[in-house]
């Protein structure tokens, strides 16, 4: 969208320059808002729609120097969607930065053998087994390798659209994303002995494609996580106006990838606002080189107090993707629409040392099935 095309809602709107922010600007002292990326993973996804306790399953794979290398297993139930997790011995995870669902039910450092996530040109390898905490075994055994290069797409995964109380803006951004093929033997999720359906897409005997999603470098951005601290002491690199008044972007890199939290026009240093001042402006983050949330933002500062709001009023516009994918991102629209229903709240105060304190909140409830 170039400055001059309408927004979606009709109306003209600013819009940021299409290359990146300059990195030799002053930096702004006191930045209200946050930005990370978390180095890479790898990940499969699955549904279980028939079975009466779990409705969802996941696997990530780590290897990196500070977390480690293992697996991380999720199971989440129904029908509150609470998630019990199960860690490999050896990882250094924060059950903080997985919150996701409904929530934790449950933290466990448990044995899995095997423990597998491999991904090639050709396909995907996964296998699993573990106790879960009600002692049923959960068995997981995919191979769709068959020796041919395979054609990925880009996704953003609905994962935000199920968290019901968000600690931040979490997006999960898939470079690299397929699904599993259907392959003889089928893939095979066993619990408690018994095997378990996954969902299906019609006329699999025509393109031969399992709802079994999977990617080498799923990438989690998180946005202004929930909390009070000092102003301008956020993660993040903030990239300022020529006089270091305005925050035109906030800018976080990990392992050859780059989120940016751009602004336009910049948001000004609260410190900076008179009293009574209200400024308004829009937001939006970009992934390596696609945006994939935006919305509006203001402030308005009253004595020693500015609220500071950001929402989100875009849906995700999938480019490029294979007839079968774009056709799953239209039949489940939480893939696109869960971008429009978050929104946070802030309040700085500079009454004392400046602090920022927010949280986010969801304006209405996307489901991904």
């Amino acid at each position: 969208m170039t400055a001059s095309e309408p927004a979606p809602d009709g109306h003209q709107r600013h819009h940021p320059p299409r290359e990146d922010p300059a990195v030799d600007r002053p930096a702004a002292r006191h930045c209200p808002l946050s930005l990370t990326i978390a180095a890479p993973v790898r990940m499969l996804n699955l549904e279980l729609p028939s079975h009466p306790v779990y409705d969802a399953a996941e696997l990530l794979w780590f290897d990196d120097a500070e977390r480690g290398t293992g697996m991380l297993a999720f199971l989440t139930r129904h029908p509150d969607r609470v998630v019990d997790h199960y860690v490999q011995p050896g990882l250094r995870l924060t059950p903080e930065d997985f919150h996701v669902g409904g929530g934790i039910r449950s933290w466990n450092v448990t044995d899995i053998d095997p423990a597998r996530l491999e991904i090639g040109p050709d396909g995907v390898v996964a296998a699993a087994s573990f106790l879960d905490v009600d002692g049923r075994r959960i068995e997981l055994d995919i191979d769709d390798r068959d020796g041919r290069q395979r054609r990925r797409s880009s996704l953003l995964a609905p994962v935000s659209a199920d968290i019901e109380l968000p600690h931040s803006l979490l997006v999960a951004w898939m470079p690299t994303f397929d699904l599993v093929r259907a392959t003889d033997p089928p893939a095979t999720i066993r619990i408690d002995g018994e095997t378990v359906e996954t969902h299906r897409i019609p006329l699999e005997r025509l393109h031969r494609h399992r709802v079994i999603k999977y990617t080498s470098d799923l990438l989690i951005v998180e946005v202004n996580r929930d909390g009070t601290r000092e102003l301008g002491t956020g993660p993040g690199e903030v990239i300022s106006t020529p006089d270091g008044r305005g925050i035109r972007a906030v800018v976080a890199a990990r392992d050859g990838h780059r989120a940016q939290l751009l602004l336009w026009p910049p948001l000004p240093d609260p410190t900076t606002l008179r009293d009574g001042e209200l400024v308004t402006g829009r937001w939006g983050l970009k992934v390596d080189e696609t945006r994939l949330v935006a919305g509006p933002w203001s402030a308005r500062r009253s004595a020693d107090r500015v609220e500071l709001d950001l929402d989100t009023d875009t849906p995700w516009r999938p480019r490029g993707l294979p007839f079968l994918l774009w056709a799953l991102t239209r039949v489940v629209p939480a893939f696109r629409k869960w971008p429009t229903t978050y929104r946070w709240r802030a309040s700085v105060d500079l009454a004392g040392p400046p602090t920022v304190a927010g949280s986010w909140e969801r304006t209405a409830e996307t489901s991904i099935w």
